[in-house]
């Protein structure tokens, strides 16, 4: 009697024990979030700017820290499938490490989906693709209205699970030019197709004489030609390209807050134009 009333009390304080550390991880997920509300809404006001210290804050409970960029600064992935041959999104695929036979059926799917029609791309699928692996009513044959709808396209699976961040990439906002001011490096390259370290010129430049992005000194790319010019690119197909495909200030906003609490971290996305909301959620944390 003794020995089970010992595996009842055993029993009960693991459930405790349990029960606790679940109500912990809700407090910390609750309260990260609270933070990242925080940042949002100091992120959203029209007055501040890139390099204003409340965009981060940190107490003894928790802390925020927001980063503020174009959603231009990324490839919008229908003017990607529908005003191209698709070059730029292969590249992308094969800077991911994807091989060439996969990048195309990957291309030509998507292609797929979005465009009008219902006939079959060399590498795609069309509606009676879908059907036979159980899916009805697929593809939408219209552009991408959300990234996660991608997640639909024959083949995202795989590329999800080989490419957690491949969202970091691609918009669906935006007419298609991107943000060379605001662009990471690696979206750069793949778009100049020039290797990381001709980069070096551009990126100085951008960041001013303190060597440090998003600051008061910060400089301002202003055409095609100079972006070419400090990549070291002439080859008048790229130089064209180049053209076509930048801008240098983007009108969307991009807000990102992250906030944390304890070992907890949530992050919030809000993209705004003209201070109207475009899409507010809740992102995975990279």
């Amino acid at each position: 009697m003794i020995a089970v009333l010992g595996m009842v009390i055993f029993a009960s304080t693991k459930m405790l024990a349990a029960d606790t550390k679940s109500a912990r991880v809700m407090r910390d997920r609750m309260f990260a979030k609270r933070y990242a509300e925080m940042g949002l809404e100091v992120g959203r006001h029209p007055q501040i700017e890139l390099y204003d210290p409340l965009l981060n804050y940190g107490d003894d409970s928790g802390s925020y820290t927001v980063r503020l960029t174009t959603e231009e600064a990324r490839f919008n992935i229908n003017r990607l499938l529908l005003q191209s041959d698709g070059a730029i999104l292969r590249r992308i695929f094969t800077y991911w490490g994807m091989k060439p036979d996969a990048s195309a059926r990957m291309v030509d799917a998507l292609k797929d989906w979005v465009d009008a029609d219902d006939l079959t791309s060399l590498n795609g699928a069309e509606k009676r693709d879908y059907e036979k692996m159980g899916f009805k009513g697929l593809p939408y044959n219209r552009p991408f209205k959300d990234l996660d709808e991608m997640l639909l396209v024959r083949g995202m699976e795989a590329l999800n699970v080989m490419r957690p961040d491949w969202r970091e990439w691609f918009t669906v906002y935006g007419d298609g030019r991107i943000d060379i001011n605001e662009a990471r490096p690696d979206f750069i390259s793949v778009l100049a197709e020039v290797p990381m370290e001709r980069l070096t010129p551009l990126l100085k430049y951008r960041n001013g004489r303190d060597g440090a992005p998003h600051t008061m000194d910060d400089m301002k790319l202003a055409s095609a030609v100079q972006v070419a010019q400090m990549l070291g690119v002439f080859q008048p197909k790229i130089v064209q390209e180049l053209q076509q495909w930048v801008q240098f200030q983007g009108p969307i906003r991009r807000i990102e807050s992250v906030g944390s609490f304890n070992s907890m971290q949530r992050k919030l996305l809000l993209v705004t134009q003209n201070n109207q909301t475009l899409w507010r959620g809740e992102v995975p944390v990279q």
